[in-house]
């Protein structure tokens, strides 16, 4: 073995230690003991993400999507298909839907409040469930079940990420909802995962404007093409400064990799996920038409 390999392992070990030494002492101080998520009833759940291919996954498989086990994200109450499909788990981790006042974070928890008939279980951080948006919603709707999560990002030795993964005390980096809600789905104790609507196709809605403003089409299932404009690629928590270039595609490199650490993870918990998306360029995952 060359100096310079020897160099690069030895560098990534121990760099992989202090990881592990930090992401513990994290732990020890914002992970909560004692949250129990539900337990699953079926053994096999799909994960709706929102991107626009989820729209011909429910015209061509409606019948099968709708007598399973669902968990949905973000904004998908104010869709008719939070009615007619009954999700059984809503996830949710962008800080916006309980700090956000915007007409669509504010119509997303009014739906979830007002159109809930069915137990539904709202997996959320330790942090949003004591929020006043997210109070209010199991206060007025007994239907709804606050479920919260540690949502502690472990990084260091896998073999010990995954065993606080297991305990409900840390999780990968999630930074989109997809991300989170097949980590869910695995914790919830379901062997077979299928993967809606998570196109992924982000750098096809790319723009640059001469004033160097990244500027992206943020496209959902339920949307149609009018709906449909270019806006500026913020930073997460602040509205008014834009990212780079740079910045952007290494936000996707983390998710992509996020998921092929959900992929091991998967293996762990004797649990099998499928990428069933009419598109998506998540390669982690076994790709399977339903």
């Amino acid at each position: 073995m060359s100096s310079e390999k020897t160099y690069k392992k030895l560098t990534t070990f121990l760099l992989q230690g202090v990881n592990t030494f930090l992401s513990v002492l994290k732990i020890l101080i914002q992970s909560k003991l004692g949250n129990k998520l539900p337990k699953a009833k079926d053994k096999v759940c799909y994960v709706l993400a929102n991107g626009p291919s989820l729209k011909k996954s429910l015209e061509t498989h409606y019948e099968k999507i709708s007598k399973s086990e669902l968990i949905c994200v973000n904004t998908f109450s104010i869709t008719d298909e939070f009615t007619k499909l009954k999700p059984s788990y809503y996830v949710m981790i962008d800080p916006f839907f309980w700090n956000g006042k915007t007409e669509i974070i504010l119509n997303t928890l009014k739906a979830i409040e007002e159109k809930t008939t069915w137990e539904l279980h709202l997996l959320v951080p330790q942090k949003a469930a004591k929020s006043a948006a997210m109070q209010n919603i199991v206060k007025n709707n007994k239907h709804v079940k606050l479920s919260p999560f540690n949502y502690t990002v472990f990084k260091g030795y896998e073999n010990v990420a995954f065993w606080f993964y297991k305990k409900d005390l840390a999780m990968p980096q999630s930074l989109n909802v997809a991300i989170t809600a097949v980590f869910m789905a695995i914790n919830l104790g379901f062997k077979e995962v299928y993967l809606l609507g998570a196109d992924h196709t982000w750098h096809e809605n790319l723009h640059m404007s001469e004033d160097n403003i990244m500027h992206t089409k943020v496209t959902h299932f339920y949307e149609n093409d009018a709906e449909v404009k270019y806006v500026p690629f913020l930073k997460a928590g602040n509205p008014n400064v834009t990212q780079k270039a740079h910045e952007f595609f290494d936000i996707w490199s983390r998710t992509f990799s996020a998921y092929m650490i959900l992929e091991r993870y998967s293996k762990t918990q004797n649990c099998k996920i499928y990428n069933a998306s009419d598109i998506s360029f998540i390669d982690a995952f076994t790709r399977k038409k339903l």
